[in-house]
């Protein structure tokens, strides 16, 4: 008997668009809830130009609304159903005012430090092994489906540096290391043979067609929530 033939498939991975996580006044929003910026529908807007060639035969988002609007920025005028799931939510964090100011910058700036640690949860909320579990349970059921070749997948931070770290060999620790910014495309390809994972290649890590060179990405995207948390903890 010949040897089940091997199928390369592509997984064009992104991270949503801009959005505020907090008010005018600074107060914290609700991040389930919070849509797109006009920076981040205009961050979207750059990114459809570059994949406009490519052809999707698979689509899937978190349901929160800042991955669906980017999703269906990205997708346009495609006639292609966009699945959105609960399994590629963010990360879920803890309650802000649980946090001693003194652990702030640690539990926020540094979050990701704690993603190898199975036991580790990601600013005192979800842990990490249950977080992973979700995600790839949901991972792994898509790449089961036997009719695509070419998927578009819209997530979050912590989901694509847990993705990213699967293609490059299960290392959860490398995947705190992935930096993840506003609108940023990753392409894995992904080969299969007879349903199993043969191997992955990652082709692109942390695109942004709107800031190629990274001028203006110099804090990490934790750092950055951290500096808005840390004059809250210091009011009286």
């Amino acid at each position: 008997m010949s040897a089940a033939a091997i199928m390369r498939r592509r997984c064009y991975l992104v991270r949503h668009g801009h959005v505020n996580y907090f008010s005018a006044d600074g107060q914290p929003l609700d991040p389930r809830s919070v849509p797109l910026s006009d920076l981040g529908v205009e961050q979207v807007r750059q990114l459809a130009q570059v994949i406009e060639p490519i052809g999707f035969d698979r689509a899937l988002c978190s349901d929160y609304p800042r991955a669906r609007q980017t999703a269906e920025g990205l997708l346009g005028d495609r006639q292609i159903e966009l699945q959105a799931c609960d399994q590629l939510r963010e990360v879920r964090a803890g309650r802000l005012r649980d946090i001693a100011p003194q652990q702030l910058q640690q539990q926020v700036g540094y979050a990701y430090d704690s993603f190898a640690d199975p036991e580790g949860r990601f600013m005192g909320g979800e842990r990490w092994s249950d977080f992973a579990q979700r995600v790839l349970t949901r991972f792994d059921a898509v790449l089961a489906e036997p009719d695509w070749q070419s998927l578009l997948l819209v997530s979050h931070d912590a989901v694509n540096r847990l993705l990213l770290g699967w293609a490059l060999g299960g290392a959860s620790g490398c995947a705190a290391a992935l930096e993840q910014d506003n609108a940023c495309l990753n392409i894995i390809d992904i080969d299969m043979q007879a349903g199993r994972v043969l191997r992955c290649h990652v082709r692109v890590v942390n695109l942004t067609p709107y800031d190629l060179a990274k001028t203006g990405q110099r804090q990490t995207v934790m750092e950055r929530i951290y500096a808005q948390l840390a004059p809250l903890a210091e009011r009286p």
